[in-house]
């Protein structure tokens, strides 16, 4: 499981840095590109991520959402976890689960207003 752990946050913290993607775009938070919500489900379902994650409903702000993704990477990719995750086989597809995060694909005024 620990490679799974680190595919699915390292994945949510680049492309939160490189393109401004968020992994639920349904409420404050408006990253518009790319579906990031299957690894955000995954580490909620099966990593225990999801109290750090479910601040996501009561942010803001860029600051906010950065320090989200700080603290899941404070509490994930710690060495000592690792190696307990390590230890466990894969589980589910981090590329492929449903849960309470979503994406919403921008409509044509929304896409227009962001170029």
């Amino acid at each position: 499981m620990a490679t799974q752990i680190v595919t699915a946050t390292t994945k949510l913290v680049y492309k939160w840095f490189n393109d401004g993607d968020v992994y639920d775009n349904t409420r404050y938070m408006d990253g518009w590109c790319n579906d990031l919500s299957s690894y955000a489900n995954w580490l909620a379902k099966y990593a225990g991520a999801e109290e750090i994650l479910d601040r996501i409903w009561d942010c803001a702000t860029e600051d906010e959402y950065t320090e989200i993704l700080y603290d899941l990477c404070e509490s994930l990719l710690d060495g000592e976890n690792l190696e307990a995750w390590d230890k466990k086989p894969a589980v589910g597809d981090i590329y492929d689960c449903e849960g309470d995060y979503r994406f919403e694909e921008p409509t044509d005024d929304e896409e227009e207003e962001y170029w």
